[in-house]
């Protein structure tokens, strides 16, 4: 048996990497030949145009927009429309739709519930975070951690649970790079402007690296009155640009000397991955455990223990004063490629489904 029809749930169509990769999934799927359909709670979000192909996309009536506990009325409304959309398969694309899943089983037939675990699925020293977590994902029929790190914690976590890992896609276009310059160093940092993705320490990095040092920053968030007040303070103006949110980030790759990430956890950044593709190096906190996997030579980067913005400055300074070797970085990023991960993720699903 084959899972020939695959739903996916999104709250909405936001401008993240979860959902991004989601959709690049979805079109994947459709044109492997299987009927994807997105049941989301509101198309807004920007991310809705990029969808391309046969996918179907089916909004709530009425939509529920984000705002507080919206996921709990997410689930319930998505609950009562599962049932007559029959799917094989309901694909829950990271931990922030965790919250869908025990809402999701009163289908029937019941389809499998795959959650994708996209970051840390619990905060560390959180009393009982545990014991809720498997709580709301009693539902869940398997598990899709994105490194293996993630999957040792899950497995720990919920032992006899079905959990794989699985590696998000990485979607780089063809782009030529310019060449690196060992007297300007140009920084890229790309993210939500939120608390998780700490874009003001990315700031106090490129204070400490003086000079003629310059950071471009992408994407939206919560964050970014007060990065626009703290580059007055710090002085910054003339060497900060914030670019907001961008339809395409080769080009701002092919024209950087690094890739910084300055996040407090993160379950893989694609965007790490994507950097390599395109022969850029990367300097990042200690963050994920995917980014151990990826840096292994000292060419394709640093993982900074510290937070302190003059270690991650010296990272950057050592990582533009290496000699990039002859083979580059791109042979770090082919494991991502997306159609062998999207088969991987079909594979899964067709297995899931056969032993019932």
């Amino acid at each position: 048996m084959t899972a020939q029809k695959i739903l996916i749930c999104l709250h909405d169509f936001s401008r993240g990497g979860t959902e991004r990769i989601a959709l690049g999934l979805a079109a994947a799927w459709n044109q492997a030949g299987r009927d994807v359909i997105i049941l989301c709670g509101s198309q807004e979000g920007g991310l809705r145009e990029t969808l391309t192909g046969g996918v179907t996309v089916e909004e709530l009536d009425p939509p529920v927009r984000r705002g507080l506990f919206s996921r709990r009325r997410l689930g319930r409304a998505m609950g009562r429309r599962v049932a007559n959309l029959k799917p094989d398969v309901i694909f829950l694309p990271g931990n922030f739709h965790a919250l869908l899943a025990n809402a999701l089983r009163q289908a029937a037939p019941r389809p499998a519930i795959i959650l994708k675990i996209s970051n840390p699925p619990v905060p560390r020293g959180v009393p009982f975070a545990k014991t809720v977590f498997r709580h709301v994902t009693r539902a869940v029929d398997g598990f899709a951690a994105m490194n293996s790190g993630l999957a040792r914690e899950l497995m720990a976590m919920l032992p006899g649970r079905n959990i794989v890992t699985l590696h998000d896609p990485a979607y780089v276009r063809s782009h030529a790079t310019s060449p690196r310059s060992r007297r300007h160093h140009n920084i890229l940092w790309i993210g939500r402007l939120e608390p998780q993705k700490d874009p003001l320490l990315a700031l106090k990095t490129l204070q400490a690296l003086g000079g003629s040092s310059r950071l471009t920053m992408l994407g939206e968030g919560s964050l970014r009155a007060d990065i626009e007040r703290q580059i007055a303070v710090l002085k910054l103006k003339d060497r900060v640009t914030m670019a907001g949110h961008v339809h395409e980030i080769e080009s701002h790759l092919a024209s950087s000397d690094a890739l910084l990430i300055t996040s407090h956890y993160e379950g893989g950044p694609a965007v790490a991955v994507e950097a390599l593709a395109m022969d850029v190096p990367v300097v990042s906190t200690d963050c994920s455990y995917l980014l151990h996997d990826l840096l292994k030579t000292p060419e394709s980067g640093r993982i900074v223990a510290s937070r302190d913005p003059a270690d991650l400055a010296a990272a950057l300074c050592a990582v533009r004063d290496q000699t990039p070797t002859a083979e580059g970085l791109r042979s770090l990023a082919a494991p991502f490629e997306p159609q062998a991960r999207a088969k991987a993720y079909l594979d899964w699903f067709d297995s899931l489904v056969a032993h019932g």
